[in-house]
């Protein structure tokens, strides 16, 4: 089961990060890359760690990853929604890793334990490829990856095995994974959605989440680093580029992508063909629209979804209010009945008496003219 591919060895040092540029062929090269001086695509699907941005979840979870591989510490869970970018992370970790720790990355879909056994057994050279179609059984593939990972204890190396969209993974396939860490020197790091989380909460899966020591999420980009990524991608794939991204772009694409790096690419690169088609040298917020519309690309709903979840728990935390109430007034029903009693005995106050308001005097009548006496003679 060794095979004729090379024993076990150690690189006399680690591949170089830095690669070749990729020539694309005429069809395939973005329209606008002569007019704004890129040399490759700035928004290409692939997971090039060239391209890898430096974000704060970003790095978290890359450090997380390493420090467990190295450490040695059993399985690692990582995951993120889809498009985030733990494919990039993934390729990152494996290019950081020391010559003695060796890696496989498995990024196609496993159908049985025995296609994960025969493609880590491919990756670590014990089996040649085209001796991966022979048919064998687990226990002899097993068997071969043991052998082999005994043979690493001399040289003081380990193996990981990274297994990307493991939640796509058959769940016979998952209850198996725990063998493999079982072999010897091997440590399994499980990549996939969140839904990957969910999955390995059921009991025939509780061996392998036992053994996982550490978990980890990657997060979209937050609203003040989708500059920092799109000038980063720009940067990398032209030494000047003549293009930029002004204020009201960069923040309409993080509305309409939630800072997820997969639709950002996407919409810049669109952005990138009609800010070209229109002779442009500042994508504004105008030529975001336009390609977004060519996308069918609508703002995600998670604000509308939080909202109506912040609703939905207001009105529960009222309902248990209004319920905790009536059950405290059950409770205390006694109490309850008698200050209602004592209440009604208090007397009521006294009211207060009307205040006296003085009566008007009548007016005076009016003044009466006094009679003339007649004139006196004093001669009568």
């Amino acid at each position: 089961m060794l095979g004729t591919a090379p024993g076990p060895q150690t690189p006399a040092s680690k591949p170089s990060v830095a690669r070749a540029k990729p020539t694309l062929p005429p069809d395939e090269a973005p329209v606008y890359g002569p007019f704004y001086g890129f040399h490759e695509p700035p928004f290409g699907p692939a997971a090039d760690p060239r391209f890898f941005y430096h974000s704060t979840s970003h790095d978290h979870v890359a450090q997380d990853l390493l420090t467990a591989i190295r450490r040695r510490e059993g399985c690692v869970l990582a995951t993120g929604e889809a498009g985030v970018g733990k494919t990039t992370i993934c390729r990152v970790v494996a290019d950081q890793l020391d010559r003695r720790t060796l890696t496989s990355l498995l990024v196609e879909p496993c159908g049985t334990i025995e296609d994960v056994l025969r493609t880590v057994l491919v990756d670590f050279g014990v089996m040649a490829r085209h001796e991966a179609s022979t048919p064998a059984t687990q226990e002899k593939l097993t068997g071969a990856l043991a052998s082999f990972l005994a043979s690493l204890a001399p040289l003081q190396a380990s193996a990981v095995v990274v297994i990307d969209d493991a939640h796509v993974l058959p769940r016979k396939v998952l209850a198996e994974l725990p063998t493999l860490a079982a072999a010897g020197r091997l440590q399994v790091v499980l990549v996939g959605q969140p839904r990957l989380t969910r999955l390995l909460k059921r009991p025939e899966l509780r061996a392998l989440s036992q053994q996982i020591t550490v978990r980890c999420h990657v997060d979209p980009l937050p609203a003040d680093e989708i500059l920092g990524y799109v000038m980063h991608r720009l940067a990398t794939a032209g030494s000047s580029p003549r293009v930029e991204f002004d204020d009201a772009a960069v923040a309409r694409i993080h509305e309409l992508t939630g800072g997820v790096p997969r639709l950002i690419n996407l919409l810049c690169d669109r952005a990138l063909t009609r800010g070209c088609e229109a002779s442009a040298s500042m994508i504004d917020d105008r030529l975001v629209m336009l390609a977004a519309e060519t996308l069918d690309l609508d703002p995600p709903v998670a604000n509308g979804r939080a909202a109506g979840r912040i609703l939905i728990a207001s009105l529960v935390l009222g309902a248990l209010m209004l319920v905790g109430a009536v059950g405290a007034l059950w409770v205390f029903r006694a109490s309850v009945a008698r200050a209602i009693a004592q209440w009604e005995q208090v007397p009521a106050a006294p009211v207060a008496p009307a205040p006296r308001v003085p009566a008007l005097l009548p007016p005076p009548p009016p003044a009466i003219d006094a009679p003339v006496a007649p004139p006196t003679d004093p001669s009568i």
